[in-house]
């Protein structure tokens, strides 16, 4: 188990498989229960323990939560972007409430602009929306006589979205997949956990990222479509053909990461690279997971991430593969593994959230 150090901190040891008792989590956010739930907070907190990393998670949308693992909900993909909602709506057309608030939604369905908590929430929306209906990833060809009579059982090739506007659902105005079955066993879809960064603890100043299309998408050389990235180089392709690319970004530790995560929670919650590889901004709110396996605390303001970076993180840096300027020519698939920041790092670190400036955390009572 971790040791104490001479000052009374904890010395982040790096897991032995097999060898070592893991350790209990001890400390989380006073809210964390609101936004994760228990059983997967410990599956990040082990799997930052046996990895030795940091493990970074975007706060989710509470209203996600109570639908994860169960039956004909899953979990946000790669293939959309679209938003969640954060409030039920009336319907005005038909006098009732659509229970949407934690799902993804169409936000040019009916009411649903009031699904969102704020203007900048719903222009958010609004502009996701748009990029997911250029992929051609949705149906809009699909119209129901009544609730159980769908006008096609199956929809086309490439176009597993729909939105449900079926007479009566209690989930108007919420998209739907079908995952293979056909429209009538069609899930919605909740929030996943967007990982913010997975960073090693032996040498966090150091920002390495492999940017590549994400095996979902029909020009992954993963995927069976045929559009295979060798065949049409970038500059070839159409603004179609664009669009329906899914780009994805990781780290070295990720994958690792990701399936052990997976497989703990027992839902597929983790879908995609981090967010870090492909942003300029600190403007987030997240949890973090220390490589003790026993602490985790919120950061929810720009200042104090933008802070944790600098001081315990050892000044990493952010990769900005897709906010940067329009003009720059974007990375090839597969591209090389690029990095940024210092060549080497402190070794362990000595902490405890209460170090840590602008950490939210308070005592785990069981």
């Amino acid at each position: 188990m971790p040791r104490m150090a001479a000052a009374g901190t904890y010395d982040h040891t790096k897991a032995l498989q097999g060898q070592q008792i893991a350790p209990t989590l001890r400390t989380h956010a006073p809210d964390a229960d609101r936004v994760m739930r228990r059983q997967d907070q410990l599956a990040f907190a082990y799997t930052a323990w046996w990895f030795h990393v940091f493990i970074l998670v975007r706060r989710s949308n509470p209203e996600s939560i109570n639908y994860i693992g169960q039956p004909r909900f899953i979990p946000k993909g790669p293939d959309t972007k679209a938003k969640t909602a954060q409030n039920n709506v009336y319907i005005e057309e038909t006098k009732w409430t659509s229970k949407v608030a934690g799902l993804v939604v169409n936000p040019h369905a009916p009411g649903m602009a009031s699904a969102y908590a704020s203007p900048d929430k719903l222009g958010s929306a609004l502009k996701e929306w748009k990029k997911f209906e250029a992929s051609g990833r949705h149906c809009d060809e699909l119209y129901w006589e009544d609730e159980k009579t769908p006008s096609r059982a199956h929809l086309p090739s490439g176009q597993p979205f729909f939105t449900d506007t079926r007479p009566g659902t209690e989930r108007f105005g919420a998209l739907m997949k079908d995952t293979g079955r056909g429209v009538l066993y069609a899930s919605y879809i909740h929030g996943d956990y967007d990982l913010f960064a997975v960073v090693p603890a032996d040498n966090p100043g150091v920002n390495i990222v492999v940017s590549e299309q994400h095996a979902s998408s029909p020009w992954s050389h993963m995927n069976r479509s045929g559009k295979t990235p060798g065949a049409t180089s970038d500059a070839e392709k159409t603004p179609e053909q664009k669009a329906q690319e899914i780009p994805n970004f990781r780290g070295q530790k990720f994958i690792d990461v990701q399936n052990m995560l997976n497989a703990r929670m027992g839902v597929p919650m983790v879908l995609h690279g981090s967010q870090e590889k492909a942003v300029n901004s600190f403007k987030e709110e997240v949890d973090v997971f220390l490589p003790n396996g026993m602490d985790s605390f919120s950061l929810l303001t720009e200042a104090d991430l933008r802070r944790f970076y600098d001081v315990v993180l050892k000044g990493r840096k952010l990769h900005n593969f897709m906010a940067g300027d329009p003009a720059e020519v974007r990375r090839g698939h597969f591209g090389r593994w690029q990095q940024v920041g210092a060549e080497s790092g402190p070794g362990l670190i000595h902490l405890l959230p209460q170090e840590i400036v602008g950490a939210n955390f308070t005592q785990i009572v069981n």
